[in-house]
């Protein structure tokens, strides 16, 4: 079984997932619509945290 414990994924990254691998895929994971996923990955590479977290609080779902 492959899966994804913990992290921040995409909408699209975890529908992949579970077609390849099961309802599994993603648990205990938090998953972002791809739009704001891109936006938060391109802040925390740049390390503007801040603007980060704001998109997090905002966008991010709770995968259990």
């Amino acid at each position: 079984m492959n899966a994804i414990c913990g992290g921040v994924i995409s909408l699209s990254m975890l529908k992949k997932g579970m077609k390849k691998y099961g309802i599994w895929f993603g648990m205990m994971s938090f998953v972002m619509p791809d739009k704001y996923y891109k936006k938060f990955i391109t802040y925390k590479k740049a390390g503007n945290e801040k603007m980060a977290q704001k998109l997090f609080d905002r966008y991010a779902v709770s995968q259990i």
